[in-house]
């Protein structure tokens, strides 16, 4: 590995300890995944994904789209490493009857949520800032939801 690969792996943002996010909930292949998204309090942009709830505890998808929200978090705290710069490799896929692309992978459909503005970019644009933030892992959708952990419910 040459010293420009080695400086690049290195310039990893740290986030501050409290920061703004929220849980949302998607949708993949008939399913309701609940992601947590934190957000730079610097400049806004998603720096971080948490899978939250939606798959029976210890199943292979739960692992699966744990681990890519992991992956995800790492390669957005990379300098130069955008969303845009990931979703446009990413495969689509073509709806006949709609006439719409939509994500081809369920990493797709995680990227295309974090390109998502925030529910409270409303606030930023009256300058009010965003809602008072949160410890990172402090809440979880199935809490905020009343759900308790396991499957999520419609």
């Amino acid at each position: 590995m040459d010293d420009a690969s080695l400086n690049s792996a290195r310039s990893r943002a740290h986030l501050p300890p409290r920061r703004p996010s929220e849980t949302r909930r998607l949708q993949w292949a008939g399913r309701t995944i609940f992601v947590t998204v934190g957000y730079d309090p610097s400049d806004g942009a998603p720096k971080e994904i948490f899978y939250a709830g939606g798959y029976r505890g210890g199943s292979d998808m739960e692992v699966l789209v744990s681990d890519l929200c992991i992956a995800l978090s790492v390669m957005l705290q990379h300098e130069g490493v955008t969303v845009a710069t990931l979703s446009k490799s990413m495969s689509e896929t073509f709806d006949l009857l709609t006439g719409e692309s939509a994500p081809a992978s369920v990493l797709g459909v995680l990227l295309d949520e974090l390109s998502r503005p925030p529910g409270f970019a409303g606030l930023l644009a009256e300058g009010k800032g965003p809602p008072p933030c949160r410890e990172p892992d402090a809440h979880a959708a199935g809490q905020e939801d009343g759900l308790a952990g396991g499957e999520a419910q419609e």
